[in-house]
This record gives structure tokens, C-alpha cells and sequence, in this order.
């Protein structure tokens, strides 16, 4: 579950943008993540594991995008194990370039990629480069 998302927004026109997603994974291993998105495209994504005694820096080998389910899926070559992650992505969005930053509140699937998660409070910080 994420504890924080850091947005950052190309304001020069770029169609790129970079959000860091800081949080904590469950569950038994498995070698994907899955994010909800709507309409979004990710470009690259980089996912680093913090462990108690050293960072460990995990290769994502294929990104899929499944409109149907409204997901992006990053798969990685290792298995991905409890604990935290900071996960960074490379995405283009028409519609977050329309949207002022204090609208921002909560994550929503069509502005970037995200998890829904109605009951936890999460930090988003938004910022244009």
C-alpha cells in the first residue's frame, strides 16, 4: 500500500511525467505489480526494494497495459518479497496537464497511475518542473 506519491510535472509541454510511489508490499512474493490507470501510457518504470541492510535495485522486463481492466502491470525478472518499495514511473497523461495541482487530493486512476485504496491516507505532493 502506498505511503506517499510524488508527482512531478513536465510544465515545458513535455508529454513525460515522473511520480515516485513510496510504500509498503504484502502478500506472497510475486515478480509483477499491478497500478489502476485509465487512458495513461508508462513509458519506463524503475523498482527499487529497501530492505533492513541494503537497496536492492529490481529489473522490470516488460510493461502491459491492459485497457480493459483499466491496469498497468510491470513485471520484474526476481521475485518481489514483503516490505518497502519505491517504485518510479515515466508516464504521459493528457488530462493531469489540465488540472491544477491543488485539485489533487487523492489518487485517481486517469491522472496517473495509482492504487485505490479508499480508506488509507496517502501523501501526494505535486510539483511542475
Amino acid at each position: 500500500m502506498p505511503s506517499s506519491y510524488k508527482l512531478t510535472i513536465d510544465s515545458s509541454g513535455g508529454a513525460l511525467t515522473l511520480l515516485e510511489i513510496v510504500g509498503e508490499r504484502f502478500g506472497p512474493p510475486s515478480k509483477r505489480l499491478i497500478f489502476n490507470q485509465k487512458g495513461l501510457r508508462v513509458k519506463s518504470a524503475k523498482v527499487v526494494h529497501k530492505g533492513k541492510n541494503k537497496v536492492i535495485e529490481h529489473e522490470v522486463i516488460r510493461i502491459n497495459h491492459l485497457p480493459s481492466f483499466e491496469q498497468v502491470r510491470l513485471h520484474t525478472s526476481a521475485l518481489l518479497y514483503p516490505g518497502s518499495y519505491m517504485i518510479s514511473l515515466e508516464f504521459s497523461s493528457k488530462r493531469l496537464h489540465e488540472v491544477d495541482e491543488s485539485e489533487i487530493s487523492q489518487p485517481d486512476r486517469e491522472l496517473f497511475p495509482a492504487i485505490d485504496e479508499s480508506d488509507t491516507q496517502t501523501v501526494i505532493e505535486v510539483k511542475r518542473a
